[in-house]
């Protein structure tokens, strides 16, 4: 009998990277505040939240923060050609197979799930609407990052 997979929910673990087809490079996540990012190229809002991330991942990089942005791109052109023309400032990924995307089961484009230094989900944010959603990022981060690694 298999399991039927369960969306991700706070408490769980960050996923096993080693298990999927992943195009691109995982930076070291080890004792980092994490924020995974499921987009896709055909997404507007996902456009509109780089910037922003990327200011995000360059004002809390040395205080151990890590975004990872996972492509849901079936193409990898289409993954590559948006790459190109919107640098996001922080790691991508495509899900080739889509099998840690099945893992999140994102309910839409964007969603972003917030990792401790500890690997666990704390919060999960869906969807992308500018400053309201910085707020709340922000709010969710901050006391993250003063947490010691365990």
């Amino acid at each position: 009998m298999v399991a039927a997979a369960v969306a991700a929910d706070v408490g769980d673990p960050l996923p096993d990277w080693s298990a999927h087809e992943l195009e691109g490079q995982v930076p070291d996540l080890d004792g980092k505040v994490v924020m995974i990012d499921i987009w896709a190229s055909w997404c507007a809002p996902c456009k509109a939240s780089f910037p922003a991330y990327g200011e995000l991942q360059q004002e809390w990089a040395d205080e151990g923060f890590v975004i990872v942005a996972i492509s849901v791109d079936r193409k990898a052109r289409d993954y590559t050609k948006f790459l190109v023309q919107n640098d996001p400032g922080f790691a991508t990924v495509r899900d080739v197979n889509q099998s840690l995307v099945a893992i999140l089961e994102p309910p839409a484009m964007p969603t972003s799930y917030i990792y401790g230094r500890d690997g666990r989900l704390r919060a999960m944010h869906e969807g992308y609407r500018g400053k309201s959603t910085l707020e709340t990022v922000r709010a969710d981060v901050l006391p993250l990052l003063k947490e010691t690694q365990p």
